[in-house]
């Protein structure tokens, strides 16, 4: 009986381990364009502006290739971290160690989706010198941010069904000082491109509406920061 019961506890933390929710055939045809570095996704752009973009919690990170290539369509090098069982609250020391990698980037801004919030936070609170700017999408600040020199967005969809809109309002007092806090049309997994078993709104934009306006804001909340001389 005891066997029994270790087997089946082994099978579950198996399949938490190694499951996870795949990217749409579209997006990772996307990924199969970008460069392998390691283990890491890249677009190497022409300017000195660099993006860092974290997964949600078991989401393959290749889910996110359609927001990178509209950010190097606009010319910045854009990274997406492969992290440990698509667990993007592993990923802090690899986006720090992706900014100390590339010192031709002189910009660098940072992503998260859902709990990719999480280690953005954590790089922001530890090295806020090393930043130009964070963006929260469907997601909120693990740890209180107002009192840093870094430009924030927050992006929230208004048919998230999987996110905890309380939480995440709960958290708003954490934001910089120079932030903004937006909604969108829009769903949880819209933000990326996956299949996903967790029951989410209904919308009205397609996830690539939903990125693409997304980026759009991102780029705008960030243009002087983008553009300024350093």
């Amino acid at each position: 009986m005891l066997l029994y019961i270790l087997s089946v506890f082994a099978i579950v933390i198996l399949c938490v381990l190694f499951y996870y929710n795949r990217a749409f055939p579209e997006a990772s045809q996307i990924a199969e364009s970008m460069q392998k570095i390691e283990n890491d996704y890249y677009f190497k752009g022409s300017t000195e502006v660099g993006f860092i973009i974290f997964s949600g919690a078991k989401v393959d990170e290749k889910a996110y290739s359609y927001i990178a290539k509209l950010l190097y369509e606009e010319g910045h090098t854009v990274v997406i971290p492969k992290v440990l069982f698509h667990m993007s609250a592993t990923g802090t020391n690899r986006g720090l160690e992706i900014i100390e990698e590339n010192p031709q980037i002189k910009k660098w801004f940072l992503i998260g989706h859902s709990l990719g919030g999480l280690p953005i936070s954590r790089i922001a609170a530890q090295q806020p010198d090393k930043l130009q700017g964070i963006a929260f999408l469907a997601s909120y600040m693990i740890t209180d941010l107002s009192k840093i020199d870094v430009s924030a967005i927050r992006i929230t969809a208004n048919n998230d069904k999987i996110m905890n809109s309380k939480r995440m309002e709960e958290h708003l007092d954490y934001l910089p000082e120079n932030s903004l806090s937006i909604e969108i049309d829009g769903n949880h997994k819209g933000f990326g491109a996956y299949d996903s078993l967790s029951r989410d709104g209904e919308t009205r934009s397609s996830w690539k509406q939903q990125q693409e306006e997304s980026v759009r804001l991102i780029l705008d909340f960030f243009d002087n920061q983008i553009n300024k001389d350093l």
